[in-house]
């Protein structure tokens, strides 16, 4: 589907100023908690990069305070989020202005679901899963809004997988593999948790606690200029 396939996340060139400042901006669980997936991501690459990793949790009340504390500098806005929903649509811009109104010379990245090199991972991993002779099926949480709805139709198209809301999703199969469509823990993931599946299938955990996703975002973002 256009659009999706084609956005590319910057390599870095060779160039002797210092990284720039990441801006990591999660969903978050209740109350404001931040996914251990996330901190440990953001804890390794302040280490690995040298810079600032600035974690905004949307469900943090005070999280966007930060804007205004920090000394600005260049600043790259990395949406962790699989699915282009609410947040990405609305959420994000808002929160690109408001950085931006604070003084921070602000970059933005597609989010994360829609880079080439994830989709690959995805697609890699799937078909790895259907040779040992599991039927992968992409569960999503409810979306609206037209983008957001062509969005399981391309990742049904591009990974070779069905691909629906897991509130819909009535008629178990032998050899079923579950992948929830969630970067980290969240209410999928644990709703998923919850039911009591056939002992024939297989439930994927959420892709940042799987070593091989983990490692393809700090490749990318390790490389960001």
């Amino acid at each position: 589907m256009h659009g999706f396939a084609e956005l590319i996340v910057p390599a870095r060139m060779a160039n002797p100023a210092p990284p720039s400042d990441l801006l990591l901006v999660v969903h978050g669980r209740s109350g404001g908690e931040v996914p251990s997936e996330f901190e440990l991501l953001a804890a390794e690459l302040r280490k690995q990069r040298g810079c600032r990793v600035i974690l905004q949790c949307l469900t943090a009340a005070t999280s966007a305070d930060q804007a205004q504390h920090l000394e600005p500098a260049p600043l790259t806005l990395v949406p962790l989020f699989q699915l282009p929903g609410h947040h990405v649509r609305v959420d994000l811009p808002a929160i690109a202005k408001h950085w931006r109104s604070c003084g921070w010379p602000l970059r933005r990245l597609p989010f994360l679901g829609a880079w080439p090199q994830w989709q690959g991972a995805l697609a890699q991993a799937l078909s790895e899963a259907k040779g040992q002779g599991l039927q992968p099926q992409l569960l999503h949480h409810p979306l609206s809004g037209a983008l957001a709805m062509r969005y399981p139709q391309y990742l049904q198209q591009r990974l070779g997988a069905p691909c629906s809301p897991w509130t819909a999703y009535t008629q178990p199969s032998q050899n079923l593999l579950l992948v929830p469509l969630a970067v980290a823990a969240n209410r999928l993931s644990e709703a998923l948790n919850a039911i009591d599946w056939p002992p024939s299938s297989q439930l994927w955990p959420p892709l940042l606690q799987q070593s091989r996703f983990r490692l393809v975002l700090m490749e990318q973002l390790l490389s960001l200029p």
